[in-house]
């Protein structure tokens, strides 16, 4: 099976998805965002309370970073996209997936933002997260999946037309 990350905006589904996969498949699923959490006890919002947006993200690639080339999913934040090194690293050994979800639904799925622990300077709007990130997630994606389509719908695709056996 190949290794696969999924990168997009938060409320697009890569936990889900994630997740989702891993029950399926019986493989393990790891989330950049709890292994941030775990590492520094606190939430990603906390966090970017207490230190400022730019040390989630920092976080972030320091535990992309060190994530072992082995893990078959990983669901990574809205805001790795900002690290090259973060994403040379995953595309070495993973295929990047780009969850593209319509804003509207972005905003739906996350309220406010703020209290995701969105990467993002206190204040800046969904809309201007949004903008500024979908053509990172564009570069860096080798693969895009519709997000408007149900998990179980996105289950079938990956598992069908992604990591079939093309021989």
């Amino acid at each position: 099976m190949d290794n696969l990350t999924f990168i997009g905006m938060a409320g697009c589904g890569k936990s889900t998805l994630g997740k989702a996969l891993s029950k399926k498949l019986g493989v393990v699923c790891t989330d950049t965002d709890a292994l941030i959490e775990e590492k520094f006890d606190q939430s990603l919002e906390d966090l970017k309370i207490d230190k400022g947006y730019k040390f989630v993200r920092l976080a972030e690639e320091g535990v992309i970073l060190n994530l072992s080339n082995d893990i078959k999913i990983i669901s990574t934040g809205g805001s790795a996209v900002y690290s090259e090194k973060s994403m040379e690293y995953l595309s070495s050994f993973s295929k990047l997936i780009y969850i593209s979800t319509p804003i509207e639904v972005i905003k739906e799925r996350i309220d406010s933002g703020q209290q995701r622990g969105l990467a993002a300077p206190i204040g800046t709007s969904i809309e201007s997260v949004y903008l500024e990130r979908r053509p990172m997630y564009e570069k860096w994606a080798q693969v895009t999946l519709d997000g408007m389509l149900s998990i179980d719908e996105l289950v079938d695709f990956v598992i069908l037309e992604i990591l079939r056996d093309k021989n």
